[in-house]
Order: structure tokens, then sequence, then C-alpha cells
């Protein structure tokens, strides 16, 4: 992928001399940012451009073409595909519109091109985007004119063209500029992973930002980015409905499902933002020193901005160490009235001047136990001060950023109210500089929260089940599965089930119940009745024959009204627990994924559930038990008896290890899984599943 980043050669197909051609604005770009290489341009009718020749085709140009921007009606590619391959071109950059996201015509075209493609071995940015910038390279290839920059250490890739653009601008806002930059469009060749990898080896690129909007690679995407210490930061829209219909019909991109989404690429170490502003807000402080722990100090001469900044920072995890005698005693002597308690957060009072705020900063990042500093203040435009301030008020940022270089700290300077006098103060510093706390402190704990995570498990392994459960499940027959097939192996597998019978008459019911020893429950066991609650097909606490006589009498008339051949399922009743559910699914996009949560009929309206993507190990699924809103239940809250959570997070690890070994598993539910007092183990009371 060097090549298509580092090119010797480009060639812009499309390119003619009328004023109005987008094409030509790619060659002024290059002309504009002096790209040192070869410009060729091409269009079929001849002609000539920019004091170039436009060669008919790309066979016609006499050197080689290491990259062809392709600008021309998309019913023309597949000639263009044909003449590059003949040329020996390896990379396009497709920005012509036309394809998939217009309906089942254009999608045809689109399946053709890819294929072609792939056949001749090249290998193409789009269609419907702005192909790449290199600033390095001087190397700038959207239809759009753009203004060239000095190479910064972040480099982007983002779907859409439009929010691409919006990201470059807010990050040079923030003095950050991209090193490179790729708009993929509708990646029908390249995606993201293929440019991930190519960002986390190339030494340039310190932060990767992205912005998807759909992605059909995520487990890979995943994968590569375990592999990496950059830091990643990702805003995934087209998260409800009405985003992914105009998902589909901006660049044909397929929603995913948000929670494996999150916990995929947690697991990876990627940051998930939840807005364009976090992207662009974020990207500065990341750059910084790094956290070394939860400690800051909050500096400011008005006493409300510290109770603001101390609540936001407090609910996002910081803590404020004491300060040391000494610093107490020099900040009390620089205050001028003397009437306010010195602490941490610090309020300055009337200690107005720049010098005795910059002393603060600086003496409180002096203490070991304090890991960073968030500076608030108000200022007027710098000009406008007259009097003493003028002489006591210049702008502190470029002596921030010094002390926090110095100091190997992150520090954060905040400015309140409109975003142009941030912008004002921030000048051409590096420092992270905003107009409001919230967005201080959210990319201060961002930072924080990448800086101390736990050391990444690196990509997902495999599991490969023993040779009795993959015979097992090839004799099932495809479809839903539930009673004794369903039990029978989830126990091959490694979890503990209640003891269970399935029997189709009445008789057999009974002498089964027997066997067992009252109280027992009986349920209807049939591929048509799923939720069997609902239907009225459960029976519980059994605790004589004629209980079981009545049960079964019931069941089978629920099965008969349902004309769909089954029986009932008997089991012996489970003891006193918390009802939970453990889960699996094949994610298209994301692979075998394990799923935990809170059980019972409500599992669905109640929502709480965590996920992974599997094999999990023990380490983790007991990490997925402490992630529900409601773990305290499991961990004894309010006199309750602690659960057995080793039991519950074998369970766990068995059914990620059947999910992820499986051929044939799409779909699991067990709910409830009944976990018991600690010591008394755990077992499944439900199961269904679906194998293909």
């Amino acid at each position: 992928m060097r090549k298509l980043f580092y090119p010797e050669s480009v060639a812009v197909i499309g390119v003619s001399d009328r004023p109005d051609n987008i094409a030509g604005n790619v060659v002024r770009n290059l002309i504009n940012w002096k790209y040192p290489g070869a410009v060729y341009a091409v269009n079929p009718k001849g002609g000539r451009a920019f004091d170039m020749r436009i060669h008919e085709s790309l066979r016609d140009i006499p050197g080689e073409v290491d990259v062809a921007v392709v600008l021309t009606p998309a019913r023309a590619l597949p000639g263009i595909l044909e003449d590059a391959h003949e040329k020996g071109v390896e990379y396009l950059c497709v920005e012509s519109a036309g394809f998939s996201e217009l309906g089942a015509e254009g999608e045809n075209l689109a399946n053709e091109i890819t294929l072609k493609a792939a056949g001749y071995g090249i290998k193409f940015v789009g269609p419907n985007g702005l192909g790449v910038i290199n600033a390095e390279k001087r190397l700038c290839l959207p239809f759009s004119s753009l203004t060239r920059w000095e190479p910064g250490p972040v480099s982007v890739i983002a779907q859409s063209g439009g929010v691409g653009m919006s990201l470059l601008v807010g990050m040079q806002e923030h003095n950050v500029a991209a090193n490179k930059f790729v708009s993929m469009g509708n990646k029908y060749s390249l995606d993201e992973v293929d440019f991930l990898k190519y960002f986390i080896e190339d030494e340039s690129t310190k932060a990767v930002l992205i912005y998807l909007e759909g992605m059909s690679r995520g487990r890979e995407f995943a994968d590569v980015a375990a592999k990496t210490d950059k830091p990643i930061l990702l805003y995934k829209a087209n998260t409800t409905e009405t985003g992914a219909r105009r998902a589909m019909s901006h660049t044909a991109a397929m929603a995913n499902d948000d929670d494996v989404l999150d916990a995929v690429i947690k697991r990876a170490g990627v940051i998930r933002v939840r807005s364009l502003d976090h992207l662009m807000q974020f990207i500065p402080m990341f750059l910084r020193p790094k956290f070394t722990g939860r400690g800051i100090s909050i500096v400011s001469p008005a006493g409300g901005f510290t109770v603001i900044a101390a609540d936001r920072a407090e609910e996002s995890g910081f803590k404020f160490p004491e300060l040391s005698a000494e610093t107490e005693e020099t900040l009390r002597e620089k205050a001028r009235a003397g009437v306010i308690k010195i602490g941490n957060p610090v309020d300055l009072g009337d200690a107005l001047s720049t010098d005795t705020q910059v002393l603060a900063v600086d003496l409180t990042l002096s203490q070991e136990d304090i890991a960073g500093c968030m500076y608030v203040t108000a200022r007027r435009q710098a000009g406008n001060y007259t009097g003493p301030f003028s002489s006591m008020l210049r702008n502190p940022v470029p002596e921030l950023e010094e002390l926090s270089d110095k100091r190997g700290k992150p520090v954060a300077a905040v400015f309140v109210g409109p975003a142009k006098m941030a912008a004002e103060f921030r000048e051409s510093a590096k420092l992270p500089v905003y107009s409001s706390i919230d967005a201080a402190t959210e990319a201060m704990a961002a930072w924080r929260d990448y800086c101390l995570r736990p050391k990444l498990r690196g990509p997902v392994g495999e599991s490969v089940l023993p040779d009795e459960i993959m015979k097992m499940e090839t004799a099932i027959a495809p479809g839903y599965v539930a009673g004794a097939i369903a039990f029978a192996l989830l126990r091959a597998a490694g979890v503990p089930v209640v003891e269970f019978e399935e029997v189709s008459d009445e008789d057999g019911a009974v002498q089964a119940a027997s066997r067992m020893g009252y109280p027992v429950a009986m349920k209807v066991a049939s591929e048509k009745i799923v939720h069997k609650t609902e239907s009225g097909g459960i029976a519980l606490g059994i605790r004589n024959e004629a209980e079981c006589q009545a049960a079964y009498a019931r069941i089978k008339r629920i099965i008969d009204e349902s004309g769909a051949p089954g029986g009932a399922l008997l089991q012996k009743m489970a003891g006193a627990g918390v009802e939970v559910i453990v889960g699996a699914r094949r994610d298209p996009h994301f692979g075998p994924v394990v799923m935990f949560g809170m059980g019972g009929v409500f599992v669905e309206i109640m929502k709480d559930a965590v996920f992974r993507p599997a094999p999990v190990d023990i380490e983790e699924a007991i990490e997925m038990t402490a992630g529900i809103k409601a773990a305290g239940i499991l961990r004894g809250a309010r006199g309750l008896p602690k659960s057995d959570l080793k039991a519950l997070a074998e369970s766990i690890a068995a059914v990620s290890r059947l999910a992820a070994g499986s051929r044939r598993l799409t779909e699991l539910d067990i709910n409830p899984l009944i976990v018991f007092p600690e010591g008394e183990g755990c077992a499944a009371v439900d199961a269904r599943m679906i194998l293909e």
C-alpha cells in the first residue's frame, strides 16, 4: 500500500479544459501542493489542460503510472480497469458515484468492477469517495480544492468524504494537522482494515481517527487494532434505524449491532467516541504526555469554575490529592487578600495575575500524586484590558504548554465562553485549549482511561471442540433446537444442567417424575412453540402424580392446538438462586460473540447484558459478570447471599468455546441459568439454539 500513498506518478482520468471540470481540481491540487512526481491527464477526447497534454487512454501515457484517479461516469469503469491492467497500474482512486447506493443497476455495475479489479490484481479506493492525501508526499487527490498544510502526526480514515473534510478542518482548529487521509466511500476493494494495518505500520502516524457508517470485517478490524499501542479513536455512525436508512442511500452501508461493536473494539483497545466533536476535541489531548494516575489539580481564579470543574471531573473518575504544605504556603503568600482557603481544586480568588496562575499549575504538577491539571478561566479578548489588568493578564497558554512538557504531565486549558475566544488564546500552541469545562473533562478522561487501561489481551483466540461434541452437533437436524437435545449438547460442552428427560405420553411423565423425585417442572417441547411462558406451556413445582398428570394433559392440549409435533420436557426443580442469561450468536461482521446478563422473562425489556468476542477465558468471564448494572445482586448486595461466580464464569467460558468452535451454531440462549449461592454451582434450566 505504500505505493498508494507515496506514488512517483499519478494519472487523473476525466480531465478536460472546461472551467467546471471537477477532475481538473485534482490536477490543480497536485500543482498547488507542489507534488514532486509525474502528473498525467487522461480523457478519451484528448486535448490540452493545465499546460499539459490530455492522453486519450492510460495506455497512451509514455511513463509508468503508480496511481490513477477516476472521475468519469460510472459506466466507464470496466473499460478503465482493462486499460489499467494493460498499463500495470496497481492502485486506483475511484471518486465517481453511481453504484450500489443508487439501486439494482448500479449494484450490478459495482459487482462487475469489483470482480474485474480482483481478477486483475488491482486495488482501489472508493467508489464514491475523495481518494487519499499524504501531506508528507505533497499528494492531494480529492476533487475538493484544498490548501496545502505541513504534515502532522495523525492519520484519518473516513467513509464519508464530507465528514472527512470536516475532520481535517476541525483538527486544524486545534493545531493538529493530518499526516495522511483516506475517504473510502463504498469500500468495494480497500476498507478500514487495510488502511488501519498500513497506518499502524506507518512510522509517521502516531494516532488514527476513524469515521465509519458500516463495518463488514469487524473481527479483523479488532484483531488488527489489538496489536498496536497507537491510539485509535473511532466514531461509528448509523446506529439507529433512521441512520441505517440514510446510510444505505448515501454509501450503501450496513448497520452493525452496536452492543457487539462496543464489546469487540473495547477489548481491542479502540476508543469509541459518540460525536464528531469528540474526535476533533480529543485528539490534541491524545498527543500530550500520558496520565500515570487519576489524581489531578484544577486551578482557577474563579471559585464557581472550580466547583463546576470539580463536579464534572469527579463524575468522570478523577481524584483530587491534597496539596503539600509548601505548595499551600507559597500560594497563600501570592493571594492578595488572603481570604481564600487554599486547597485542591485551587481557587485562587483575587490572585488574578497570570504569574500566580501559572505558578499554581507548576506547583501542583510537581507533586507525584497529581498526574495532570485543568486550568479554567474566563477572559476578554487579548487586547481588551486596560490599566493594571493589561500587564497582569497575558496569554498563559504558551507557558502552560512549556510546563506540561517540562513536567511530562497533561494539561488542558479552558477559556469559558465562545469558541472563538479559545481559538484566540490557543494561537499556534499544541496544548489542548477548550471553550467549555465539559469538553476538557471528557477529553482528559478519555486520555486517562486509555493511558491506564489494563494490558490488552491481544487478538481473540480460536476454539477447537472435542470430537464428541462435533459428532453430536453433526447428528442434529438444522433449525430450532431445544429440549433434551439442546441440554445434552450443553452438558457435553461443560455447562451444568438440571436433571432432565423428554417424555411423549402421560405414563412416561409420571415414571420420569418418580425416578427424579418430586418436585419437578414440566415444559412444552415443540420446535413451533418457542416462547413457553407466553403459551402457558410451563408447569413448576409439581409435587405428586396427580399434578404431574394434570400438567401433562395441559401441555398436550397446547401442542395439539399448535398443530405441530412435540412432547414434554420433565426436569428436576432447581433450588433458589439468581436467574441469569448466557447466550451466544454468530455475528455476520464480528464472528462468534458470547453474551451475559440478568435473565428471566423480562430479559429483552431490561436489556442488562454485556458482550464479548468468543472464546473468553475464566478471567474475562469474571469481568463480564461485573459488567452488568445488576452485578451487586450476584455479589451479595443488601444482605443477599453471594452467588457462585466461579461456577458462573466457567459456564460462560464453556458457552463461548462452543460458540467459537461450532461450525453450525448461529444462536444460543440459556435463560435462565440459575446461579446458586457460593460453592453450590449453577445449572441451566431452559435453553434453545439454532443450527445451520
